[in-house]
């Protein structure tokens, strides 16, 4: 086992898991997948890259790569920490206070077509919250690595391998009204419709807690697990613009200099679309959040 104790904080107000409190890898996590830091910063959106496999990701095809998921073994876990509270909004689309984000995936029954026939790879992992950083509090039912699996473009295909020009939403939660089952038997456009711009995750409301609002996020797995537990993104759910790079609730010249003044860069909150470079194709999804 080890443990990594970790603060890193992102330069710009974002939704995002801001820093790595501790990480236990357990026994029996994936070899590799043992960087903590990936679950900082927005859920993949393109996987496979330097592969010859690349594609978008989507539930038929969920990030897989060393640097997007981070995997915990049996008795091992992970706190992650916010700069700034998840409060309990009941603004928020269906109530959801934040998200996580795994890497679940539904089976396809008629590849490559994507009709949903069941789901692999959700593995648990319970979820506890705390305001303090002392006193936790677990969510009961609830799952990090489970369905629904993640959503990244409304416009592409299940396993397209360019990225789409209409991203879908990681900070609003599914409508828990509908079940993952609910999905089995859905061919590709009618997924799109339960999802409703969602990027999907594991929605988690802090109301029935009767907390005001928590500062860290904890997945525990068990020491028993048969399974190890992979974790993208911790989201912190609510309206907001991925575009809006300089935090100040609107996308408009700031960001379109900000996003220029990086272009190029390989590690960068402008590179929207998560594809390892700013370019072209993250100006064009900039364009598009333009307020």
């Amino acid at each position: 086992m080890a443990t990594l104790l970790l603060a890193c904080t992102l330069v710009t107000a974002n939704p995002w898991a801001d820093a790595v409190i501790l990480f236990d890898s357990g026994i029996g996590g994936s070899p590799g997948y043992d960087q903590p830091e990936t679950t900082l910063g927005p859920p993949a959106t393109m996987t496979g890259h330097g592969t010859q496999w690349p594609t978008v990701v989507s539930p038929f095809s969920p990030a897989w790569m060393p640097d997007q998921i981070v995997s915990i073994g049996a008795g091992g876990a992970l706190i992650l920490g916010f700069d700034e509270p998840i409060k309990d909004d009941p603004v928020n689309a269906h109530g959801i206070d934040f998200i996580i984000f795994g890497n679940p995936a539904c089976v396809d029954g008629a590849y490559p077509t994507g009709v949903c026939d069941g789901f692999f790879g959700g593995d648990g992992g319970t979820v506890s919250v705390s305001s303090n950083g002392v006193d936790w509090i677990e969510v009961p039912d609830a799952q990090a690595d489970a369905p629904w699996p993640t959503l990244a473009w409304l416009d592409a295909g299940p396993y397209d391998e360019m990225p789409g020009t209409s991203a879908t939403d990681p900070t609003r939660g599914m409508d828990p009204a509908i079940l993952p089952s609910d999905a089995i038997g859905l061919n590709w456009s009618e997924l799109l419709t339960i999802y409703d711009t969602s990027a999907g995750g594991v929605g988690i409301d802090l109301q029935p807690l009767g907390l005001d609002e928590v500062m860290w996020i904890r997945i525990d797995v068990s020491d028993d697990a048969l399974l190890a537990v992979e974790i993208d993104a911790v989201v912190d759910a609510g309206p907001f613009h991925q575009s809006d790079l300089s935090g100040d609730g609107v996308v408009g010249v700031d960001d379109l200099l900000m996003l220029l003044a990086a272009w190029g860069s390989t590690s960068s909150p402008a590179d929207l679309n998560n594809d390892g470079i700013v370019s072209v194709d993250d100006l064009l999804m900039l364009l598009v959040d333009w307020t």
